[in-house]
């Protein structure tokens, strides 16, 4: 009986230590003891804490598309979102992050409004978080191996370890809760809160667990920096003549990736931001996707801002003090967010009686944009009589004021002309610029070159008047119009363009073609003048072997020798 009972207990207490030493050392799947882990999606942990989302984050290349309700609810209550305009609006009483300088801290210490564009997936809105980490205080890490995304606060207490010896890490404090996963020595970890000899932690997978504070070497608090979002621009020293596309962005931006390098090409101007408001507020339509990509193809990055070409609303932000210091803080802190190079402003259709104080206010704007030394260009018409169109600029101030002025050398017939005719002739954009010499030096004119053309349609009405509407047409429109009518193109010399007409329906339409030998000939006129470079509207709008032609005039001097 005694070896019996004996039997009994050995057996128990056999059974009893595998059962521990199972617990002990079975290593189990994550998934199925981290509450909310999911397996193939990607899971989501905040400090200490595994969040449970409705919907997932989206892991783009150089982008990370986060939830908006997962923003509000776990990260900052500030942000509201207008699903009818796809935009996010954040309201920074007191900026943590910093500019560039002090001088442009202390110019948010009364905080700063920003937006940003949403993208809405499957009724959902995301935004794209990469950039705004520092306005968010937060840093953000992808684990793709594990898929998991890990999000910390800049500001919590959370302090920096090492493993001293090889352990394991497990869901529950204990010798006997499951293991985890194994961490080895040396194994980097976040330290969070102590409960007796056990300690909280997140591994570089993004687990969460415990594991025996002996075990651990704490290094330090985790550093949360100067939270200064960019640094003061290295000076472009550029040796080239400039080759500036504008690129026509309404709202979303396209993906430069997928593009092959331009060749020559040195500077890209999306139409980024504007004036809506005479309070001051800029919609901004950045990306920093965009952005990364054109510097990856060494392109400088200038965005552009407009007012709107509304008069109306341009008086009332001239006079507004606290307007005027808001759109500019906007700008500055979008231009150290998306990492811009360059801000290019165009503003038009200005009354002739706000020309002083738009010259005060553009040279407040560039005073704050060199602090963070980016180049500032503006915009101007070719000189004229029109008050609210050409006179309101002062070009002779501007000039001294910005790095750059970029003449708009085309619309010599605007879209509403009462005449047909060509977009720029060559004579016409050689005494523009002539004109603009007289208050802008050379090395600092940018002229402009379209790469559209206008089709031109004329009617004739009972009483013999001709009635004449337009259309902008891109180049290669163009040439599908010439195959379509099959019409004659000649060259017209006193032009400097090819030139076709062809009738449809009893209408007559008359095309001033823009196409590579029209752009050569006009890029010519850099060297002619000793200009700056050119600037180009729009991206798009060209055919392909024009950027090939610009590139061997304004950078193939000995070309241009030989051909002359």
């Amino acid at each position: 009986m005694k070896k019996v009972i004996l039997f009994i207990v050995m057996l128990i207490v056999i059974t009893t230590g595998s059962v521990l030493g199972i617990m002990y050392y079975k290593e189990i799947d994550p998934y199925n003891v981290i509450p909310s882990f999911s397996r193939g999606e990607i899971n989501v942990v905040i400090e200490d804490k595994v969040i449970d989302t409705k919907n997932q984050p989206i892991i783009e290349d150089k982008n990370i598309l986060l939830p908006y309700s997962l923003i509000k609810e776990n990260i900052t209550k500030d942000i509201e979102i207008s699903e009818k305009y796809n935009r996010a609006y954040l309201n920074i009483d007191t900026p943590s992050f910093k500019l560039e300088t002090d001088k442009l801290d202390n110019r948010l210490k009364d905080g700063v409004e920003l937006n940003f564009l949403l993208k809405e997936i499957e009724d959902s809105h995301y935004l794209n978080i990469i950039g705004l980490e520092d306005i968010l205080e937060i840093s953000v890490k992808y684990n793709k191996d594990e898929n998991v995304l890990t999000i910390d606060t800049l500001n919590s207490k959370k302090q920096h370890g090492q493993i001293v010896d090889n352990t394991f890490l497990r869901p529950k404090k204990g010798y006997f809760s499951f293991v985890m996963d194994k961490l080895n020595k040396g194994d980097n970890i976040t330290l969070y809160d102590k409960e007796g000899k056990w300690r909280k932690i997140r591994n570089e997978k993004g687990y969460i667990g415990y594991v025996l504070d002996k075990k651990i070497e704490i290094k330090s608090k985790i550093k949360t920096g100067d939270n200064r979002i960019n640094k003061k621009r290295e000076h472009w020293n550029n040796d080239k003549k400039i080759n500036l596309v504008w690129d026509h962005i309404n709202k979303y931006s396209p993906d430069l990736s997928e593009e092959e390098k331009i060749k020559g090409l040195n500077v890209i101007s999306p139409t980024w931001f504007s004036i809506v408001s005479e309070s001051g507020y800029v919609v901004n339509n950045s990306d920093i996707k965009y952005v990364k990509d054109a510097h990856d193809k060494g392109y400088k990055v200038w965005a552009l801002i407009n007012n709107g070409f509304d008069p109306d609303l341009t008086h009332k932000l001239l006079l507004n003090e606290d307007g005027k210091k808001r759109a500019i803080n906007q700008i500055v802190t979008y231009a150290s967010i998306y990492n811009l190079d360059g801000i290019n402003i165009d503003f038009e259709n200005v009354y002739y009686k706000d020309k002083d104080r738009l010259t005060a206010f553009i040279k407040d704007l560039t005073g704050a944009l060199k602090e963070q030394n980016l180049i500032v260009s503006i915009d101007t018409t070719v000189p004229s009589g029109s008050l609210n169109w050409s006179k309101f600029y002062d070009r002779e101030s501007l000039g001294k004021i910005v790095d750059y002025v970029m003449v708009m050398t085309y619309d010599e017939h605007w879209a509403s002309s009462p005449k047909s005719g060509s977009v720029a002739s060559i004579d016409w954009v050689s005494r523009g610029i002539e004109k603009s010499l007289k208050y802008i030096p050379n090395e600092k004119l940018i002229m402009g070159i379209p790469f559209y053309t206008r089709e031109w349609e004329e009617t004739e009405d009972n009483s013999g008047n001709i009635k004449v509407t337009s259309k902008a047409l891109s180049m290669e429109t163009v040439k599908n119009r010439i195959k379509e009518y099959d019409s004659e193109v000649i060259w017209l010399d006193d032009i400097g363009q090819h030139y076709t007409e062809y009738k449809k329906d009893g209408k007559k339409y008359r095309i001033w073609i823009e196409d590579s030998k029209s752009v050569d000939l006009k890029a010519r006129l850099v060297h002619k003048y000793n200009l700056a470079g050119v600037g180009l509207w729009r991206k798009g709008f060209e055919e392909e072997e024009v950027w090939t032609v610009l590139n061997n005039t304004l950078y193939n001097n000995d070309r241009l020798v030989k051909e002359n």
